[in-house]
């Protein structure tokens, strides 16, 4: 049983009883002070100020009584229990005057002095957290009536500050009227602006692109060329021959010829739409597999020249989404280019003649997305570079071959139709580009 939270003062003059009940009730209560007269009990007390004092009466130098007495005169709470070998009624009638709380007869039970003390502590410990309890709210009081008076203080400061900030605001609100009389006029000069800035970016960036492309054009628009001119000289051939020319194969000759000259006329009218300045955004559902075939149709020709193997893996009946055809297709121009001079780069830099120079294109639908795929195995991007490949004007390569502005406006096309587009790479070994867009149902 863990011990009752109290302080007792036990007086005896009997060596033998004073060790009995020393014994007994260290066993029940957390603090004992012992005393040997009534004399050296008031000592203790003062110096202890216990919660309870069992006490013989009959006691030499002073005995109990008078040491009660002398406590009462200063201390009316603490209690009091008489342990006397006497009966007599006096004693009785005296303790009952001076207040004491029990009186105990010699020899006393074990149990009976137990249940006691038990008992005077249930009230000493109830009186205790009562006092605590009153202590607390004396305490709050206290710090409620300094916290009032503080707040007092706050309310008065805090009104001086209202009172400035009404005037504040009141001027603010006139200068704002002043402003809101200019700003949708001001805010639409800006958002023109912007939208200039925006669509002079995008062209610059084609203009880019078509400087590059410029090669690439000329290869594929030399290809036709060059059967027409010996379709011509063919017919020239047959016309200086004795047997002449039949209807038959002059036919067949000029449909050939028509289908090369419609070969450059569709490159030209690409190239055309592809580079003019489109201020009016047109949004059509579209085919990204036709997109990529469209944007090869410039470059393969070039590509092939530089010995670059252009692997597609392109998904069956088309991966349709929402957009502008030629803004994705500039999207895909920028990032074959990227990975033209990724390959071209690794070739010069630390590849044998004999090593491939390869780019593949992945087409698939994903999770609700239209996913194309661009990788490479040219020299890749380092890690502290990869941060900062969608910001404007950063590029590593030299002035002769970029600005900057092609992974930046790609990251602004793809973002403006809702899509992420995402960079994985290694060095000296790839460069992965995955650019995901909504699905489109083909209606």
């Amino acid at each position: 049983m863990d011990k009752l939270d109290i302080s007792v003062l036990f007086v005896e003059d009997e060596v033998l009883l004073r060790a009995i009940y020393e014994r007994i009730l260290e066993k029940i209560v957390s603090r004992l002070y012992i005393a040997e007269n009534g004399k050296d009990g008031l000592e203790k007390y003062h110096t202890h100020k216990p919660d309870l004092i069992i006490t013989d009466i009959m006691m030499p130098v002073m005995d109990g009584l008078e040491m009660i007495e002398h406590i009462r005169e200063k201390d009316n709470n603490v209690r009091l229990v008489i342990l006397s070998a006497y009966g007599e009624t006096e004693y009785f009638m005296d303790a009952i005057k001076i207040g004491v709380n029990s009186f105990l007869l010699k020899p006393v039970e074990t149990k009976k002095l137990t249940s006691l003390v038990e008992e005077l502590a249930k009230g000493i410990l109830l009186e205790r957290e009562v006092k605590l309890e009153e202590l607390k709210r004396k305490q709050a009081e206290e710090n409620l009536r300094k916290l009032n008076e503080e707040l007092e203080k706050r309310i008065e400061e805090r009104t001086l500050d209202l009172q400035r900030e009404i005037k504040e605001r009141i001027l603010a609100e006139n200068g704002l009227k002043e402003l809101n009389l200019t700003l949708e006029k001001r805010v639409k000069e800006e958002l023109k602006k912007r939208q200039k800035q925006q669509r002079l970016l995008i062209q610059k960036s084609k203009l880019e692109s078509m400087g590059e492309l410029a090669a690439g054009i000329a290869h594929e628009i030399n290809q036709p060329l060059g059967g027409i001119s010996m379709g011509l000289d063919n017919i020239l051939f047959k016309l200086s021959m004795d047997g002449g020319i039949t209807e038959d194969y002059l036919n067949k000759k000029i449909n050939a010829l028509f289908k090369d000259i419609d070969r450059i006329r569709q490159i030209i009218n690409h190239v055309r739409v592809f580079s003019r300045d489109q201020q009016a955004v047109v949004l059509e559902v579209l085919d990204i597999n036709e997109v990529i075939k469209d944007a090869l149709s410039m470059v393969s020709t070039q590509y092939n020249s530089h010995n670059i193997k252009i692997g597609l893996e392109l998904c069956e009946n088309g991966c349709f989404t929402r957009g502008n055809k030629y803004r994705l297709e500039q999207v895909v121009l920028n990032l074959l280019s990227n990975a033209k001079y990724a390959v071209d780069e690794r070739k010069r830099r630390i590849e044998s003649r004999n090593s491939d120079k390869t780019i593949t294109i992945r087409t698939f639908v994903k999770s609700g997305f239209v996913v194309f795929e661009i990788e490479d195995n040219g020299i890749g991007i380092s890690q502290k570079n990869m941060e900062y490949i969608f910001d404007p004007f950063f590029t590593t390569k030299d002035i002769e071959n970029g600005t900057g502005l092609g992974l930046s406006i790609s990251y602004g096309i793809i973002k403006e139709m809702k899509g992420e587009i995402i960079v994985t790479s290694s060095v000296n070994k790839y460069t992965l580009v995955s650019v995901s867009l909504p699905v489109e149902k083909r209606k």
